[in-house]
């Protein structure tokens, strides 16, 4: 029995000193891996990052409603019967004596005709010969607003006189009235006798004014296309981009910004030396910030600038 209690007392022990063992082992990886992030924590706040300010363009637009002006004339059945397009049930491109449409009845096929070149639309929106430029101009009130074209169906019933669709003459000037909100970019397009757009996303281009008015803060504009594309004849009114100007510079991360006695600077890399550095500029999205003015492309700055400010530099 006694030999029993013995050995027993000799495993407890040698259970508790492995255990002791284990934790002073682990209080010293602990300790160790503590002191080694302090010392690098200190390393790299003394020895910080750098961002090179990188070139920024940014083009200032504004999307705007606007409404869309053209010459054009009915088209309607010589005759009653079921209508036929032979071009389609879409806009086409005609010339001068083209078929458009057919109008089949008992007493045979009736040809209509295009009595000139242009857009065909087998379709009509109940606008045709009230929308005018007299009628929208006037006032700075809310621009008008249109229908849907209503498309005729093919083998629809017609009757004689009844508009069948609609032709839209080429060559045309494409002529749109537009709101503009006026800054200083935009007052100097105005005062050159132009203003920069684009449709559907492509590049910028130049559209004469013929009319403008003046409101202040914003003026209502009247210009031409120097274009006509086909697919705008879906709708009298669209978006359309209008560009004011564009801003450069060169961006950086927000955290290398300091704001510093009303004010705002960067801790810029320069001969050797970090020095401070007044600029100007905005936020961007994304935490970056857009410098105008105090920095070149390709120089490099403080990443966090508050180092700079605590004096926790050690450039080598």
């Amino acid at each position: 029995m006694e030999r029993e209690t013995t050995s027993a007392k000799g495993k407890s022990g040698k259970a508790l000193r492995s255990w002791l063992y284990m934790g002073l082992l682990a209080a010293i990886i602990a300790g160790s891996a503590a002191a080694y992030l302090g010392w690098w924590s200190n390393f790299r706040s003394f020895r910080p990052e750098f961002s090179t300010a990188e070139p920024l363009l940014i083009k200032e637009t504004a999307t705007t409603e606007s409404v869309l002006l053209w010459a054009e004339s009915v088209i309607v059945s010589p005759a009653e019967g079921k209508v036929h397009y032979p071009l389609g049930k879409e806009t086409a491109r005609v010339s001068k004596g083209d078929v458009v449409a057919e109008v089949r009845s008992g007493n045979g096929n009736t040809a209509v005709k295009a009595l000139q070149s242009g857009y065909f639309v087998p379709a009509l929106d109940g606008f045709e010969g009230k929308w005018s430029f007299s009628g929208i101009w006037p006032g700075d009130g809310q621009l008008p607003s249109a229908g849907n074209l209503a498309w005729k169906r093919e083998g629809t019933r017609v009757s004689r006189g009844e508009g069948i669709g609609k032709l839209i003459p080429q060559p045309q000037d494409l002529r749109v009235i537009a709101y503009l909100g006026m800054d200083d970019a935009t007052r100097g397009q105005v005062k050159r006798g132009f203003v920069l757009f684009s449709l559907e996303e492509e590049r910028p281009q130049k559209a004469p004014i013929r009319a403008v008015q003046d409101y202040g803060p914003k003026a209502k504009i009247y210009i031409t296309l120097p274009f006509f594309p086909m697919r705008v004849l879906s709708s009298r009114v669209r978006e359309i981009e209008f560009f004011h100007g564009e801003r450069k510079g060169v961006v950086l991360p927000e955290s290398a910004i300091l704001q510093k006695s009303g004010g705002m600077g960067v801790f810029a890399f320069d001969s050797g030396k970090l020095e401070y550095r007044g600029i100007k500029g905005q936020p961007l999205p994304g935490s970056r910030f857009l410098v105008t003015e105090g920095l070149k492309a390709g120089e490099l700055v403080l990443s966090r600038a508050s180092l700079g400010a605590e004096r926790k530099v050690l450039l080598w």
